[in-house]
Formats: structure tokens, C-alpha cells, sequence
């Protein structure tokens, strides 16, 4: 046996990187491959012309206020618009349709790795968690049947109501200047919420 040894050993040093640097460069072409497959796909979806390497990186790098305004000119280009922030491609999703395939899918529920920023904060819960975990979260069974359109059609009367009310406040402000609109949606969301309860029963 100390041929064989002596043979491993002189093979080792000579051929032993050949094969490593093969495996490297298959591993490098293979995921090439794919990837190159996931950007001729996500080419075909409308989008803007974003800068090599970019993308898009520098149109959202503006102040909070701003980016939402940024976002809803994205969506211009189409109910489904992709936006490259880097090598990183994103999907804007903004009609309702389209957003009932992803919602409705009991496939697609792995969420992008941005989520795991929020993990220190909310932890892993209904709106962070992931996978199985996302479909066996017990908060999503208990509030699904609560938002079935059956339930919610007896509550339209006070979303109707409701709105109207913050229209007029809203009218108030349309003079051409810009306001924070947050407290408005608060309070209206307080008085649909407060509106549901006689509905329920819970108030006399």
C-alpha cells in the first residue's frame, strides 16, 4: 500500500487545485446561468431605464416624503413595473388583481431577505414570519374569516359614511398647500372602527 500512498501524494499537489478551480467555475457558470435566466425574465415586465450597476439606486435615494410621490411614478409604467435598486430587482405591484395572485398563493410565501431588518423590532410574527410559518400562523386563521367580503358588505353603510366625513375635512385643506394627512386617516379609522360596534352589538 505504500505505492498508493506514494501515488496520492504526488497527485495531490499537481491536480488537486485543477479540480477545486473546476468546481468553482462550474459553480460560477451555473448560477450565471440562472441568474441571466431571472433578468431575461424580469426584462420582459415595463420599468425605468435604470443605470448600469445603479439601477434605479439614485431616483429613491430622497427624503421619506418624497419616495412615496418617487413609487407611484414608477407605477406608471404599468399595473406590474420593475425597479433595479443595484443587483437588486424589485416588482411594484398596484392593481388589485395582480396583487390577489401574490396574496392568494399558497406557494409563494417566502418573503424577500429586507424582512429580516425588521426581526430586532417586530420579531417573527404575522406580518415578518415566512413559509410554514406564515400559513400555519395562527393570527392569520383567526383574522382571514373576520375580512370575508360576506361580513364586510354589512359594514360598507359606515365606510361610506365615514369617508364622507373626512372628505369634508379634507376639502378644508385643499387649497394647494401641502398638510399631514395622517391625523385625518387616524381619526377616521377610529370612527369606521368605533362604528363597527353597534353593528357587532358590543354597545347598546
Amino acid at each position: 500500500m505504500t505505492w498508493l500512498r506514494t501515488e496520492l501524494l504526488r497527485w495531490a499537489p499537481t491536480d488537486l487545485h485543477y479540480v477545486f478551480l473546476t468546481s468553482i467555475l462550474a459553480l460560477t457558470l451555473f448560477w450565471l446561468f440562472r441568474r441571466q435566466r431571472k433578468i431575461s425574465m424580469i426584462e420582459k415586465i415595463p420599468g425605468p431605464k435604470g443605470l448600469p450597476i445603479l439601477g434605479s439606486a439614485l431616483d429613491v435615494n430622497v427624503a421619506p416624503s418624497e419616495l412615496f410621490v418617487k413609487l407611484c411614478d414608477f407605477c406608471e409604467y404599468g399595473r406590474v413595473a420593475k425597479v433595479w435598486i443595484g443587483p437588486q430587482p424589485y416588482l411594484l405591484i398596484s392593481g388589485a388583481r395582480a396583487a390577489e395572485v401574490i396574496l392568494s398563493s399558497q406557494k409563494h410565501l417566502d418573503k424577500s431577505r429586507d424582512y429580516s431588518f425588521l426581526h430586532p423590532w417586530l420579531g417573527t410574527g404575522l406580518l415578518t414570519s415566512t413559509g410554514s410559518c406564515c400559513r400555519e400562523s395562527m393570527g392569520s386563521k383567526l383574522l382571514t374569516p373576520a375580512f370575508h367580503f360576506k361580513i364586510l358588505e354589512d359594514f360598507v353603510e359606515v365606510f361610506n359614511q365615514q369617508s364622507s366625513v373626512m372628505v369634508q375635512r379634507l376639502q378644508k385643506k385643499a387649497d394647494g398647500n401641502t398638510f399631514d394627512i395622517f391625523p385625518y386617516i387616524t381619526l377616521c379609522a377610529l370612527d369606521v372602527i368605533c362604528g363597527w360596534f353597534p353593528n357587532l352589538g358590543l354597545v347598546s
